[in-house]
């Protein structure tokens, strides 16, 4: 495996919201092989020669549809709905919360909670997925998955992950088949997502960008409300600023 992570972390109490858009492979290819890639969020523990989603603390949304989280794998309703491919785009929010920290056999954790889409469906994993990324068993790690289960916004699609509370969480993609490109959208003008729906985002609260620029204010829904600002701007000064291109060879 071949994993590449932001430069920055994803904003902490916040709802932060990226996209990873897989391209089509080149025609110059005659030997065209399934794009095989997984796309998530991750600490700096984890070895860039993993699968994101194998290591603690980690999650990924494979090209199989499947969600591997701290080393688990979480199955969707329709995995039609989540696998995904060449031409594809995957959207992850996430919003680590702070209040959220709780003492384990592992140490403080925080929980992160994670929703993915594919192509602005959002992925809905079984119902009943406890929190993952650390060692459980104790009655007060029980009470906090249920607290988990019982306040977290759009709950069926919500994936909740420990993370240990001295970590931040980066943006992660794995690369895994050969002449895979990946474009990497962490700013808000490079987001495909228009509304709310399409990202899982809860009503009232504002959606960041990884770089940290507002997606969305609290009391806005639909992306089309900046649409005529941004496209102004960027007739004035066009920087292009797809923020990566990633190739796997």
């Amino acid at each position: 495996y071949c994993s590449t992570r932001s430069m920055v972390p994803v904003l902490r109490n916040s709802y932060v919201y990226f996209e990873m858009s897989v391209s089509s492979p080149p025609m110059s290819n005659m030997m065209i092989q399934p794009a095989s890639v997984s796309v998530g969020l991750s600490t700096v523990e984890m070895p860039l020669n993993a699968l994101v989603g194998a290591w603690k603390g980690s999650i990924g949304l494979c090209t199989t549809g499947q969600i591997l989280a701290a080393g688990q794998w979480c199955s969707p309703l329709d995995p039609r709905v989540s696998a995904y491919g060449s031409d594809s785009t995957v959207g992850c929010l996430v919003c680590l919360d702070d209040d959220s920290a709780f003492e384990t056999w592992d140490g403080t954790m925080v929980t992160a909670l994670i929703t993915f889409n594919v192509n602005g469906q959002v992925v809905l994993p079984h119902s009943g997925n406890n929190a993952l990324g650390s060692t459980t068993g104790s009655n007060e790690q029980q009470q906090q998955q249920q607290q988990v289960s019982n306040t977290a916004p759009n709950e069926s699609s919500t994936v909740p992950l420990f993370v240990p509370r001295e970590e931040e969480l980066y943006a992660t993609l794995t690369l895994h088949s050969p002449d895979t490109q990946v474009l990497c959208r962490f700013c808000a003008e490079d987001i495909l997502a228009r509304s709310r729906k399409e990202i899982g985002a809860p009503e009232g609260v504002t959606i960041y960008a990884v770089d940290g620029g507002v997606l969305l204010s609290d009391y806005v829904n639909e992306l089309e409300q900046y649409s005529s600002s941004r496209d102004e701007e960027n007739d004035s000064d066009d920087d292009g600023s797809l923020d990566s291109i990633t190739n796997y060879e």
